[in-house]
């Protein structure tokens, strides 16, 4: 082994670290160029694929944010009215998994305790369901109001019975399951006379 003098050892660590440097200020620079491209990437428009009948067609198309307009919170409401209030069988794990992804935390953390309470079973429960019928949505500043018909078939008869829910809807972000990322957050139910 050969050994350096402290001016050599001096010499061969200052050589290192400006080493270290160099690879340091070439490896920022790859790091900045690389986020530059992606974000120039990430700028375009995107590109929209439909495949066919053997064919793929491409568009271009652009990005923006379109406000959520009525019509598409009519849309919300009688989606979720169908999910809570449509169902084969009397399960309520079912019911509660269907209305997950319309509702927020608290609200279905509020509509699985409530659902925990002894309610008294039909006799005859597998032949007992419920669907609706005729939606009526309105929407306004204030409030979103909805009128359906409740049909609920027991033992093959249908009894029905008109229904007003009031929601209370909030604006959060949007899922696989719900893209509009509106979600229900309270509820009063009023049966029509």
């Amino acid at each position: 082994m050969s050994k350096l003098s402290a001016k050599g050892q001096w010499l061969a660590l200052n050589r290192l670290a400006n080493t270290y440097r160099i690879t340091c200020l070439i490896l920022g620079g790859c790091l900045i160029i690389t986020l530059s491209i992606l974000a120039y990437v990430a700028s375009l428009p995107p590109v929209v694929v439909e495949k066919g009948n053997n064919e793929v067609i491409r568009y271009h198309s652009t990005r923006k944010n379109n406000p959520i307009g009525k019509n598409e919170i009519k849309r919300f409401v009688k989606t979720f009215i169908k999910a809570n209030y449509e169902w084969k069988k009397f399960e309520r794990k079912t019911m509660l998994f269907n209305i997950r992804p319309f509702v927020t935390d608290d609200f279905y953390s509020l509509v699985s305790k409530n659902s925990k309470k002894k309610v008294a079973k039909p006799d005859g429960e597998d032949k007992f369901s419920q669907y609706v019928g005729e939606i009526n949505v309105s929407v306004t500043d204030k409030e979103v109001v909805a009128q359906f018909d409740r049909v609920i078939r027991l033992k093959g008869l249908p009894l029905i019975s008109v229904t007003q829910i009031s929601l209370q809807i909030l604006k959060d972000s949007p899922n696989k399951w719900n893209p509009l990322g509106l979600y229900v957050n309270g509820l009063i139910e009023h049966e029509v006379k």
